[in-house]
């Protein structure tokens, strides 16, 4: 278990599907995201059992460290030893919870899981043109924009543009 203030975060498991396929088929929530939608418990759980034991991924569940509660996700995808990298994402589903700090705890649990544990040299993040709140959370950890990925995505029926961001172990560390 990863821990910080007010959330720890654990590995996704099956009891925590319909939290899952609750947030995403929340259309307030989701408008920021790249998910098909509607999802099904039945097709999240095949997701998890296929993915589980996938040495290039972590997913992990973000539980209020009061209560348990989940309220969110978070992960690293791509994880690639070799050269040192994996993409990172997150999501505060529970949305009362939003707003409170907790998205800049998260980054810092996943970029301390990613550097200090997995002893890779980046971490890097695609994200919505239009999500103000991510890039200010990532540019606030220490995140760059790298570079724009114009009409890189079809997403809610448009082409979106999305930056890809990034932080060196070095720069994050020091």
């Amino acid at each position: 278990m990863l821990t910080s203030k007010q959330v720890y975060v654990r590995l996704m498991e099956d009891k925590d599907v319909p939290y899952k396929v609750k947030w995403i088929n929340n259309a307030e929530f989701r408008h920021t995201l790249n998910f098909d939608y509607p999802l099904s418990e039945v097709s999240t759980r095949k997701w998890l059992q296929n993915v589980a034991g996938n040495p290039s991924r972590k997913d992990f569940i973000v539980c209020d460290i009061e209560t348990d509660k989940p309220i969110g996700y978070c992960g690293l995808i791509g994880i690639d030893i070799k050269n040192g990298k994996a993409e990172s994402y997150m999501g505060i589903g529970d949305l009362s919870y939003q707003g409170k700090g907790i998205g800049y705890e998260i980054r810092k649990i996943m970029l301390d899981y990613a550097f200090l544990e997995l002893n890779l040299n980046k971490v890097y993040a695609y994200v919505w043109k239009e999500n103000a709140p991510m890039i200010s959370l990532n540019k606030k950890v220490g995140f760059e924009i790298e570079g724009l990925l114009r009409q890189d995505i079809l997403s809610h029926g448009e082409k979106r543009d999305r930056y890809i961001m990034g932080i060196l172990r070095a720069d994050y560390i020091n």
